[in-house]
């Protein structure tokens, strides 16, 4: 049976190293938490080995043919790539105009500067890398006035120097103290926006290197700068969503009888991999796809099963999230097929409610009326949708209560499901816009069953 090992990468992300087949990748670290999906992922990475090799024996399997081939409901419904047109890294420009927007919105909330440290998607959003987060303090200090300058321990700068897209690079020693560093850079700043996801500690010492400032959270001002998605944000949306479709579509068509969903699981990294992203998900068969998020359980497919697979992917920098529910086997069931129906239906009206000025509460409401009419509305239970961009869930949230109003630039999963416990369950997610004149779907949707 072949083997994973994981392997510290000396840039503080997870390497996964397969011995066989050969190949490697690198989970993500820029995150300042691990996403449910990425936790998930690896685990099963670490439990399965590839996925010829974990084919059960028969007696595993009941009385189906180990490796038979069985169709899928619904199939899938379109061309099935490899391959995609090359698409440019953004340029400096673009971060030198979110610079400006920074501040502009620095200063609208009565802020003179502000402070985002490395390993923080906003200072990614900023900066154009990350360097990841240990005790030795890598930052951005942007004046409202002034140069960026990134703070960075000496040995260390001219890495930063290499990656970071904006900024004076200035380092300091092991023997110094790289608050007094971030406190010549911000100058005479009297309110400084603290980046929200910054560690209490780094906080602090800045607050003592400069007690006179006033620190402000800056959650507000960073959503404000990054919830309305540019042209260039969703062109690379657009083809992080393209290759997670084909990626599932590709799983989804390669399903055989005595498969492991860990096997599963691993096939669906490998096909993002095929596609020249890190990519990965959930893989859920029969009553595990009731749970939400139930991740895998060393199951065993055999025909007339329900599957979930619920993907993602990034492409430079931005993400994806998929969800499909397929029928393993020759004959869809009448529940199946109605339950599956009324998902896609909610999903419809979801999306022909988007455009701009509708609170984000009435597209999870419009699903959600669908579901309960057809007496399914205590089973979906979890809200419609979450916005997407360089974080796989980020503002703004299709949820019940929140009252903002929807803007062009807003990108956002529809992702209704009915889980019935010990069943099975369905979800159906796509990945949706608001534009200028309505929405627009930026995905492929797979069809309804009937």
């Amino acid at each position: 049976m072949d083997q994973t090992n994981l392997v510290a990468h000396p840039a503080g992300a997870l390497r996964y190293t397969l011995r066989s087949p050969s190949q490697t990748g690198v989970l993500p670290s820029t995150r300042t938490r691990m996403n449910r999906r990425v936790f998930l992922r690896s685990s099963a990475l670490v439990a399965g080995g590839s996925v010829a090799a974990q084919l059960m024996r028969p007696q595993e399997a009941g009385a189906a043919r180990i490796g038979a081939s069985v169709p899928t409901h619904p199939a899938t419904n379109f061309a099935v790539r490899t391959s995609y047109p090359a698409i440019a890294p953004l340029g400096a420009d673009v971060f030198a105009a979110r610079l400006g927007r920074a501040r502009s919105i620095m200063r609208d909330a009565g802020a003179d500067a502000l402070i985002a440290t490395s390993g923080s998607t906003n200072f990614t959003y900023l900066v154009g890398s990350s360097f990841g987060r240990s005790e030795r303090l890598i930052a951005l200090a942007l004046p409202a006035d002034g140069a960026p300058i990134i703070v960075a321990p000496s040995f260390e700068a001219e890495r930063v120097r290499r990656a970071a897209r904006v900024g004076e690079v200035r380092g300091w020693e092991e023997t110094e103290d790289p608050f007094a560093l971030v406190r010549t850079a911000l100058g005479t700043a009297r309110t400084v926006l603290i980046e929200p996801n910054t560690e209490y500690w780094t906080a602090s010492r800045v607050q003592r290197a400069m007690p006179d400032v006033r620190l402000v959270d800056g959650a507000d001002a960073f959503e404000t700068l990054r919830v309305v998605k540019s042209p260039d944000e969703i062109v690379r949306m657009r083809r992080a969503i393209a290759i997670t479709e084909d990626a599932i579509a590709a799983t989804f068509d390669q399903l055989r009888v005595g498969m492991r969903d860990v096997d599963v699981a691993r096939l669906l990294s490998e096909e993002h991999a095929k596609r020249g992203i890190e990519g990965g998900g959930l893989v859920q068969f029969g009553p595990q796809s009731a749970l939400p998020h139930g991740g895998t359980t060393r199951a065993t497919l055999t025909p007339d099963t329900v599957v979930l697979i619920d993907a993602g992917g990034e492409f430079q920098g931005y993400t994806s999230d998929i969800t499909r529910t397929r029928w393993f086997g020759e004959r869809v069931p009448a529940k199946l097929r109605e339950i599956y129906d009324v998902v896609h239906d909610a999903q419809s009206a979801a999306m022909a409610r988007v455009r701009p000025g509708v609170p984000c509460q009435e597209i999870d409401r419009a699903a959600r009326a669908v579901v309960t009419r057809a007496g399914y509305g205590a089973y979906f239970t979890h809200r419609l949708g979450h916005g997407m961009g360089m974080d796989e869930h980020e503002p703004a949230y299709m949820v019940e209560g929140n009252t903002r109003p929807l803007e062009p630039g807003f990108v956002f999963s529809v992702e209704p499901g009915i889980y019935l416990p010990n069943e099975f369950g369905v979800r159906i997610e796509d990945d949706f816009s608001c534009t200028a004149s309505g929405g627009e779907l930026l995905s492929r949707r797979a069809p309804r069953m009937n």
